[in-house]
């Protein structure tokens, strides 16, 4: 039933159904080879220019992984919201959906963020060159790692 509706909307043209996430346990079983860490990271900010916007929301997920590519599960993962001081502006809000009540009070765990980069082998980012830029002026531990 819920595939015929979701076929007959995205048969439209105008709407994509994207389904809920469910996660597992593993992706794949052990096996003799020591797994990897690795970390996808995703940052939200208050504006494009890293050398004077803010980062308000920091996202690490860190998984297991062999060399082949083959990633063995997904481990617990770090998010936090931070002040940057100033209002974030209207435009970002309308973006990220992240407003100033959010943030206000909050910071990131900077020795959280070096626990968890000090596991890990490479960071992951769907606009690394834009991430890197904010996450290497939050902690020195970035400019280290692929």
């Amino acid at each position: 039933m819920h595939e015929e509706l979701i076929n007959q909307l995205e048969d439209t043209g105008d709407y994509r159904v994207i389904k809920r996430f469910v996660p597992v346990d593993r992706y794949h079983p052990d096996d003799d080879l020591k797994p990897k860490i690795g970390i996808y990271l995703d940052t939200e900010t208050t504006g494009i220019d890293s050398g004077s916007d803010k980062i308000i929301e920091l996202a690490m997920v860190p998984f297991e992984f062999h060399a082949s590519g083959k990633i063995y599960r997904v481990l617990p993962e770090y998010n936090s919201f931070q002040d940057p001081g100033i209002p974030i502006p209207d435009e970002i809000t309308a973006i990220t959906g992240i407003t100033d009540e959010m943030v206000a009070g909050q910071s990131i765990d900077l020795d959280q963020v070096a626990a968890m980069l000090s596991q890990a082998v490479i960071v992951i980012a769907h606009n690394a060159k834009f991430d890197r830029s904010f996450v290497e002026r939050l902690h020195d531990g970035f400019k280290d790692i692929s």
